[in-house]
């Protein structure tokens, strides 16, 4: 790690995605300078190593601990602070989760114009979370955090346009918007605009790799709908997609994932039979589920028993030098 990275002026300077890209090379290097630049009050650092604690990403991980950090972010002004104790609150990270308390500190954040608290705001409020549902409320966030280019918050817009939640459904116009989430890396959005490309009449050369780059990008659970949603598509070229998004469903590692991904090896989803490849993901399943029946009934390791004050040896020690010193007085730090 260069001297640069770890001076303070640099870390000033350092916008949030920056610094997280940095602490991502190197985090468990990282993570006593990201620490330090907090103790001294620098709020960026104060929110990574927050995100680094939450996550026990190049430290041990203590949510609680990650919790305190982003508090102490957010009472110093910090939108993005305030944000992420919403988060915290949302998603039970060292607190129990509480979706009113969530929504009050994304709304706080909100109002100050955090495009991801706004976006998050909008969520609750849509699926009436923590707060009355209000679908005119949430779309009106969306579309603020949309003009601050958050593309998730962009693909939503173009939801509420295609399924004319509470007005006239307005496809052509959620096109527009599902592109400008797709071209801005969401991959909702790029399966959502090549979806609509298809349904409003669009060339299939022109939908494909918009959904070959959703696939790519998106997390298994999202690529497990894709793949069945996929491989009943009369095109050879959308379903050899649907068995290449079931095979990225299976990097969640469960037994279903990979016995979709066999079966559809074995009946040749992709164009012709993979006999070999269907044995092997057959075989990962049946390890996948021992190693879970094995997890389930191992016996929770036994919980350690907390000694008060230092353990005895130690203490033997502390007062035969002690003792040597001129003798051990009864209740000092050390008794």
């Amino acid at each position: 790690m260069s001297d640069a990275w770890i001076s303070f002026t640099e870390l000033q300077r350092m916008g949030p995605e920056v610094l997280r890209a940095r602490i991502s090379e190197q985090p468990q290097e990282a993570a006593r300078w990201v620490e330090a630049a907090a103790l001294n009050g620098l709020v960026n650092a104060q929110i990574a190593w927050g995100q680094m604690l939450v996550d026990g990403h190049g430290v041990r991980r203590a949510p609680e601990a990650g919790l305190r950090w982003f508090a102490v972010a957010a009472g110093a002004g910090s939108a993005e602070g305030t944000n992420m104790v919403g988060r915290c609150h949302e998603l039970g990270w060292g607190v129990p989760a509480d979706a009113t308390e969530a929504a009050r500190h994304y709304r706080r954040a909100a109002d100050a114009g955090h495009g991801w608290a706004q976006f998050n705001l909008a969520t609750l409020l849509l699926d009436g979370r923590g707060v009355p549902a209000d679908r005119h409320e949430a779309l009106a966030w969306y579309a603020r955090s949309a003009r601050r280019g958050n593309a998730k918050a962009m693909t939503m817009v173009g939801r509420f346009l295609e399924l004319g939640w509470d007005r006239p459904a307005r496809p052509s116009a959620a096109l527009r918007w599902y592109r400008r989430g797709a071209e801005g890396g969401d991959y909702r959005g790029q399966f959502d605009h090549a979806r609509l490309l298809l349904e409003l009449g669009g060339g299939l050369d022109e939908a494909l790799p918009w959904f070959a780059r959703s696939i790519e990008s998106g997390v298994p659970a999202f690529c497990r709908n894709v793949g069945a949603g996929l491989r009943a598509a009369p095109e050879p070229t959308l379903r050899w997609l649907a068995l290449r998004a079931l095979e990225r469903a299976c990097e969640s590692g469960e037994p279903q994932d990979l016995r979709i991904h066999a079966a559809a090896l074995a009946e040749g989803l992709g164009g012709f039979p993979d006999p070999q490849g269907a044995a092997r993901q057959f075989e990962r399943a049946r390890m996948a589920e021992a190693a879970l029946r094995l997890r389930a009934v191992e016996p929770e390791p036994a919980k350690r028993r907390v000694r008060r004050g230092l353990p005895a040896r130690l203490m033997t020690r502390l007062r035969r030098m002690a003792g040597r010193a001129g003798g051990f007085r009864s209740g000092s730090q050390f008794s």
